[in-house]
């Protein structure tokens, strides 16, 4: 009975990869239907200028190269360990699987963000105070840790977005 329950999926929230708690408590804070959600979906959602040239601007950052190397569930790991790393894939080849893989970009994407502002705050601080070398450290651990994840989890969602309006026909939020 308790495996059972486990699997009970509310809304696009993923089942049993590791993450329920981060999922939980994004259903706490902004729960469907509420303004903040809304909001949260129009940030989430990728703007036209990232949708431009089948994202032609996280091509010439660098961020799809980033993605195949990211510790956490890129190609090259996946290949060198053996691991799945489910959470970082798309489960299968359905439109449920796909907006689930988009609402867990954007939880990994909201996870990200504490870190990256406050990093940010360092960085800017460090900078006024006229160390520069710590700055720019602060600066390249960022890049690496933080935007860059940031960037490649948008990327993925501009993908989905894609592939959801190609199979589905229509525009729209997915969350």
């Amino acid at each position: 009975m308790e495996a059972t329950r486990k699997q009970v999926v509310r809304g696009p929230l993923p089942a049993g990869d590791g993450w329920g708690a981060i999922y939980r408590l994004f259903e706490r804070v902004a729960p469907p239907g509420s303004g903040l959600r809304r909001k949260l979906c129009a940030w989430f959602w990728p703007a036209r200028w990232e949708r431009a040239g089948s994202g032609r601007v996280y091509r010439l950052l660098g961020a799809a190269h980033f993605g195949r190397v990211i510790p956490t569930g890129g190609v090259a790991v996946r290949r060198l360990t053996g691991s799945r790393m489910a959470p970082y894939t798309l489960r299968g080849p359905s439109v449920g699987a796909a907006r689930e893989f988009y609402y867990r970009a954007c939880c990994f994407e909201a996870a990200h963000m504490p870190f990256m502002l406050a990093l940010l705050f360092i960085t800017v601080q460090r900078f006024l105070e006229g160390r520069i070398d710590l700055a720019m450290q602060d600066m390249l651990v960022n890049l690496a840790v933080n935007i860059y994840p940031i960037m490649h989890h948008r990327n993925t969602r501009r993908r989905i977005v894609r592939l959801l309006e190609r199979v589905t026909g229509k525009a729209g939020n997915p969350a």
